[in-house]
């Protein structure tokens, strides 16, 4: 979980760096990124993708994080370091913020793009009236940086590929015959948050096939 001893040792970091940068005539950009969403290429879930995902795992304590979320796609957050790095006017801090919304946006999308995946409607404590909380990167797109991809991307990437690494089923719905639902399958959060190898994967038919089902 991210708390306060995250953002401060990385505030303190940036202040380090920033002073022994000036202290040896050293150009020095920072970029501060949102919740990265996007495929990987890491064995196990990134990070941010446990929280990015939790509206699907059912991981509730990362709910208050994306309650009021802001987003970036992996791959702009890349290009945006290039960018910065080959402008020849680049100086300071920069943030890197394409998207914001509210977990129920976030779960509507989801829930619109991915049926099989069971998502709540309701989040305990959370109002669904929240006011959207956005980050500007006018500096950065004010030197001419675009960035690329859709709130949709970033989730597409994230699942097709934890779909490919079996770190997320294919379906977390049961069906009848009749094709109505007939119960939710649970999602061992542990486990599909580490990536451990004892989580239930999905065959090619989509059913999970570890005995904790």
């Amino acid at each position: 979980m991210t708390g306060w001893m995250y953002f401060v040792s990385k505030i303190l970091a940036e202040k380090a760096a920033r002073e022994e940068a000036k202290k040896n005539n050293i150009d020095f950009i920072s970029i501060i990124p949102p919740l990265v969403v996007g495929p990987f290429i890491t064995p196990t879930f990134p990070p941010s993708l446990i929280t990015a995902l939790s509206v699907i795992t059912g991981n509730e304590a990362h709910y208050c994080i994306i309650k009021q979320g802001q987003y970036v796609h992996l791959d702009d957050l890349c290009e945006a370091h290039i960018f910065l790095y080959e402008h020849p006017k680049a100086e300071g801090r920069f943030i890197c913020s394409s998207h914001h919304a509210i977990i129920y946006d976030v779960a509507k999308m989801v829930r619109q793009k991915w049926p099989d995946y069971y998502v709540p409607t309701e989040f305990k404590g959370i109002d669904k009236e929240l006011p959207i909380v956005s980050f500007s990167s006018k500096k950065l797109t004010d030197m001419g940086f675009e960035f690329k991809y859709t709130l949709e991307d970033m989730y597409q990437g994230a699942i097709e590929t934890c779909r490919q690494k079996q770190l997320l089923p294919f379906s977390t719905r049961s069906t009848l015959d009749n094709g109505e639902d007939k119960e939710t399958i649970p999602i061992s959060t542990e486990n599909y948050a580490s990536g451990k190898e004892n989580a239930p994967v999905a065959n090619s038919t989509g059913q999970l096939t570890n005995g904790e089902i």
